[in-house]
């Protein structure tokens, strides 16, 4: 194949990671989706999408969450900055002791110490994603790959 000539796109069945040279990873929703509780003793069912957890070296983390109807993540204290992007859906954000509808298209961004929880409404999920720099769990004794306190909260 010459180099104009267009791809096919990936199939399903598709590798979880590919990467050229170590320089590069490409992930599919497909591929990383995972149902689970909500995170930080959060309720009800969510989708989540964890595309870099396992890239070395990485400087930041970028997740995928849909919480679908009557989900929360629960309230938890940030020890890093963080920003959550709202692509679809509607909730209420709550950070300290402010709550905030929020809806497609609004983005927050969040100090580290801030204890924040998000909870979705309506009838639709509510997609959000999260980055923030990754945390070195061996000093702040989270969960390998959970962003969750080990204590369980």
């Amino acid at each position: 194949m010459s180099a104009c000539t267009p791809q096919p796109p990936p199939s399903a069945a598709a590798e979880a990671s590919r990467h050229v040279r170590n320089r590069f990873w490409v992930r599919e929703d497909g591929v990383v989706a995972r149902a689970e509780t909500p995170p930080h003793a959060g309720i009800g069912q969510s989708t989540a999408y964890r595309y870099f957890d396992d890239v070395p070296d990485a400087h930041l983390v970028f997740r995928k969450r849909a919480l679908h109807p009557g989900a929360a993540i629960g309230m938890h204290v940030l020890t890093h900055d963080e920003v959550y992007y709202v692509l679809s859906g509607r909730g209420e954000l709550i950070v300290d002791d402010t709550a905030v509808e929020v809806g497609p298209g609004t983005a927050a961004f969040m100090h580290a110490g801030a204890d924040v929880g998000l909870r979705q409404l309506g009838e639709a999920d509510l997609v959000i994603i999260v980055a923030y720099p990754p945390v070195d769990v061996s000093a702040v004794g989270l969960e390998e790959n959970s962003g969750v306190p080990s204590s369980g909260s």
